[in-house]
């Protein structure tokens, strides 16, 4: 199976919304009942899948470097 990391970006009632990281100009919609880590809006995974089953790996670290570099920008335009 092939991998490819993603954004989740949102929850929309069933179902999240995953962004293709980095561009985010694709999505993924996978149904909340399929997920079985307990992933927050932001979280960096990456996903694998076949005929509508997917594995899902929460990227910790890579999650956590993303939240650091955010957090920098808006200090810094709060600075400016």
């Amino acid at each position: 199976m092939k991998w490819n990391k993603y954004t989740l970006d949102r929850f929309e009632g069933d179902s999240a919304v995953f962004l293709k990281y980095p561009n985010e100009t694709e999505n993924l919609l996978i149904h909340c009942s399929k997920l079985t880590e307990n992933l927050k809006e932001g979280d960096i995974v990456r996903i694998s899948g076949w005929n509508d089953t997917y594995k899902v790996e929460l990227l910790e670290d890579e999650t956590m470097d993303q939240k650091d570099k955010v957090r920098r920008l808006l200090e810094q335009l709060k600075k400016d």
